[in-house]
């Protein structure tokens, strides 16, 4: 697998790259300087030694200088030495550290090395710059051709994204009117618009094909900026008549921008085998963007005037319904039943539903897109991929971690060490796979694998950890991620039970290289079937995407074709080359997606994700004092102070193995009760003679399985039900005094 370092990794080009480098399976490190991103390697450009350092660290066999532009064009104007240094000096320095590594180099630059008097212009073009930042854009590329002949020096202009951390000119005509505030736009500077994600493909494909030299790569279509702005203003359902087209000399602008620019794209066309991407299908990407995003689901082809009207007047209906259909009734003690999870939601959920129904997008689409965004952003995740359950999110990372297209995949025969007390379909995808599980004992007092076995299961064959975080308690992770580091094991996180769960300070689902997720009625928020898959290494990103999608190496997004901008270029397997990429299949895959009916619900869920862990946690307190007074019969769990669990029960061992008798109590007083899942799954019918080994007795899974049950905490339950169970629990011990 080919490493890539990208500088830059928080600028809009730089974050496109990272995508478009893990889509195609490269290992991937980036790096940032002032906006930190977990993931991501500090780099000040402007210091040589840290330069040196991040790329003898990384030791990559690419290296893209993306970096941003400072603090803009009419910044390095004012500020001349300090824009040498960072877009001359730092490309100089990087360099020098990727010939010391024997590193490829890719940097970016623009049509601002040009005059703007003959646009537009072609790779052979004498540069003629009118600015300091297109000057400092010259000497760099100079640099580049003389320090690295086998370097690939990337031109582009007028670069936009659907990205909100960017000052790119679509955010600056979508924060301007979105307030319906006036914006000034030149009408006589001329360019390609370049979507950033085609750009960082097109780049991507060409360091593929052993490109070198220049070459242009921006979009088809070449018009003013004015017009663009319009363009954009209608793509994002804004107001375009709030732009006021202007000569750039009105503006007062401190630095002179090149007017008649752009680019000839012959020589990228002869690359890539296919023409660019023009606006229109540039603006269809980055309105799929903007609506998951923003929560719009009214689509390209607006619906009418009359049509709004009637889907308020019925969304509007809608939360009256949930007020009257769904109040909640009076709780009678002993005859309302108490449950151990449920669901709870509000008219947002039924209203956001309803609002998808109502666009009848029947596939997953923007709300699915939506909250991939929202859940990536929430674990500060390389990825997310929303599937229809936790089971196969389970099934999907077992699968990515066989995937061919991985350096080492795990290959039937090889181990994974997991704990014996489990949920079925955390085990079947090791099972299906020809992986074989290695059981190790769990804590009685936490339900949880004892990390203290885990080292001592490690065999000449271990390949994995899947560690569950049972019941919202999180595992020893400062044990299991040092084993898993040692021994160069891959770590899972099933993570179905623990949403919010953090251990020191740092949410689970964030130390493995996958996790997964369910959102299930009983988890900690839901869309009633559905889950996810956490992708916290890059590398795995397309893969884990790949088998959610049927398996294909197409990442085109449903209704889109040719994202690569090369769908019938392509050459993969056996295949005869140009075979449609939207039907080449690089994984064994299925068709895992929810519908966007469902991911509606879940993004409503979201927003009320912190007040359901606050609560469970709320809950959990309070039954857990309540029931100190019976530890010499009860053991309760044990609490470790590095641990902030979002509880998803509330685990109860009974000493003197009476488990049945009190189920049975607490079941009669109309209060639910559950055991932990497959208790030793091992004793389960279908597990049965699997092939496995063993490490250690299963001693205490054993006992979990014959004395513990849980009790719920969900955040459906109130402080009279809470009460109420305590007050159950103090009349059978008094009662079996």
């Amino acid at each position: 697998m080919e490493s890539a370092l990208v500088i830059g990794a928080t600028g809009q080009v730089g974050a496109a790259v990272v995508t478009a480098l893990e889509r195609a399976g490269f290992a991937v490190s980036g790096t940032y300087h002032s906006q930190q991103r977990p993931g991501l390697l500090p780099l000040d450009l402007t210091d040589a030694a840290a330069v040196r350092g991040c790329v003898e660290r990384v030791k990559p066999d690419v290296v893209f200088i993306a970096h941003n532009n400072a603090g803009g064009v009419d910044w390095c104007e004012e500020h001349p030495d300090a824009a040498i240094d960072v877009h001359v000096e730092g490309p100089r320095r990087v360099l020098a550290a990727a010939a010391a590594v024997g590193a490829r180099v890719v940097f970016y630059s623009t049509d601002y090395i040009f005059d703007g008097t003959a646009g537009p212009y072609s790779e052979d073009a004498e540069a003629s710059p009118v600015s300091v930042y297109g000057c400092a854009k010259r000497d760099a590329e100079a640099i580049v051709r003389s320090h690295e002949p086998g370097s690939l020096i990337i031109r582009t202009t007028a670069v936009f994204s659907w990205d909100r951390s960017s000052r790119n000119f679509a955010m600056t005509v979508w924060s301007a009117l979105s307030a319906g505030k006036t914006i000034h736009v030149p009408n006589d500077q001329w360019g390609n618009p370049t979507l950033a994600e085609f750009l960082a493909e097109a780049s991507v494909r060409l360091v593929q094909q052993g490109a070198r030299g220049v070459i242009n790569i921006a979009g088809k279509s070449r018009m003013v900026r004015s017009e663009l702005a319009v363009a954009l203003a209608r793509a994002m359902a804004l107001d375009s008549a709030l732009i006021e087209p202007v000569p750039t000399e009105a503006l007062g602008q401190k630095a002179a921008r090149p007017l008649l620019g752009g680019f000839d794209l012959s020589r990228l066309s002869d690359a890539l085998g296919t023409e660019p991407l023009d606006l229109p299908a540039s603006l269809q990407r980055l309105r799929r963007a903007w609506r998951a995003d923003t929560h719009v689901t009214a689509g390209p082809a607006r619906a009418s005037g009359a049509a709004e009207s009637l889907k308020a007047e019925i969304l509007d209906k809608v939360r009256q319904y949930h007020a009257l259909a769904h109040a909640k009734p009076a709780f009678v003690p002993g005859r309302s039943r108490v449950h151990y999870a449920g669901r709870v939601f509000g008219p947002e959920e039924m209203i956001n539903v309803v609002d998808s129904a109502l666009d009848f997008w029947l596939t997953m689409g923007p709300y699915g897109e939506l909250f991939e965004t929202r859940m990536k952003r929430f674990f500060g995740a390389r990825d997310f991929a929303l599937v229809n359950s936790g089971s196969t999110a389970n099934l999907t990372a077992v699968m990515a971690l066989t995937s061919r297209q991985l350096e080492r995949p795990l290959v039937p025969g090889d181990e994974v060490i997991t704990p014996a007390v489990t949920f079925p379909t955390t085990l079947a995808p090791l099972v299906h796979a020809g992986l074989i599980p290695v059981f190790v004992d769990c804590e009685i007092e936490t339900c949880n694998v004892d990390p203290a076995l885990v080292e001592g299961a490690v065999g000449p064959r271990t390949r994995a950890v899947l560690i569950p975080h049972t019941l919202g308690n999180p595992c020893d992770m400062d044990i299991i991620v040092d084993v898993a580091r040692r021994h160069d094991l891959l770590l899972v996180e099933d993570c179905c039970d623990a949403l919010g769960s953090t251990f020191r300070g740092q949410l689970v689902g964030t130390f493995g290289d996958l996790a997964t997720l369910s959102f299930f009625p009983a988890h900690h928020i839901t869309m009633g079937e559905g889950g996810g898959v956490v992708v916290n290494a890059g590398r795995l990103a397309p893969v884990v995407k790949s088998v959610r999608d049927w398996g294909r190496d197409c990442w085109c997004a449903p209704g889109e074709s040719n994202t690569c901008g090369k769908r019938f270029g392509w050459q993969l397997g056996e295949l005869p080359c140009g075979y449609d990429h939207k039907y080449t299949y690089s994984n064994l895959g299925y068709n895992f997606k929810p519908t966007d009916l469902q991911a509606a619900i879940g993004v409503a869920q979201m927003d009320r994700l912190a007040g359901f862990v606050e609560a469970r946690r709320a809950n959990f307190r309070t039954l857990y004092a309540g029931l100190q007074r019976y530890a010499d019969r009860l053991i309760l769990p044990r609490l470790d102070p590095r641990a902030d669990p979002a509880w998803f029960a509330l685990p109860i061992t009974v000493r003197d193995g009476s488990r049945r008798e009190l189920v049975h109590w607490l079941e009669h007083a109309n209060i639910e009760t559950r055991e932990v899942f497959g208790g030793n799954i091992l004793k389960q019918p279908g597990y049965i003679g699997i092939p496995m080994r063993q490490a250690g007795s299963l001693e205490r899974t054993d006992r979990i399985m014959r004395d513990t049950f849980f009790i719920g905490v969900y955040p459906g339950l109130t402080g009279e039900m809470i009460a109420y169970v305590l007050e159950v629990f103090d009349t059978y011990f008094t009662a079996h005094a």
